[in-house]
């Protein structure tokens, strides 16, 4: 969708001379012009249909992350049996015409169950920037070396009637 931008401004602005502060007057005078508001009608329509698509995704996301979670599973279940029926037939490995299978050694791995007796020396100590109370100090007037306040982009609100 191409949109004038620039001739929509230079008509809205001479319109607006001529409504002053009447903005019904404004706006309809600015549609019998342009076709700004069949646009901004539009965008609205293609909105909801994205935020809709949005929440669509999200959902079957949700859904797909909780079947291959299944799946996972379903796997870990095959290959304990596939460790089964090897530890039944007393083998440790299969050169099977599909695939080789083989019982392998069991990994190991840490598992911390206090970690207040954990020397320093072996844990990873992070540190980043409170940002709720750097903001409360730059609202309340007060400098905080290191930071300043960032401003946004103005946004737009939606209210669907």
């Amino acid at each position: 969708m191409f949109i004038k931008y620039e001739e929509i401004r230079r008509l809205a602005d001479s319109i607006r001379e001529m409504c002053g502060n009447d903005d019904d007057t404004f706006l309809d005078t600015l549609d019998g012009e342009t076709d700004a508001l069949d646009i901004l009608g539009k965008l609205i329509q293609e909105r909801s249909e994205v935020l809709g698509y949005e929440a669509t995704n999200k959902e079957l996301a949700e859904q797909y992350k909780k079947r291959a979670d299944r799946m996972a599973s379903k796997a870990d279940a095959i290959n304990q049996t596939m460790k089964h029926l090897l530890t039944a037939m007393g083998v440790k490995k299969v050169n099977h015409a599909l695939a080789t299978v083989s019982i392998t050694k069991p990994r190991w791995s840490v598992e911390v169950v206090d970690e207040a007796q954990v020397p320093t020396q072996l844990k990873i100590t992070t540190t980043k920037p409170d940002l709720r109370a750097i903001k409360k100090h730059l609202d309340d007037g007060e400098p905080v070396p290191g930071c300043r306040p960032k401003v946004g982009y103005e946004g737009v609100t939606v209210r669907i009637k």
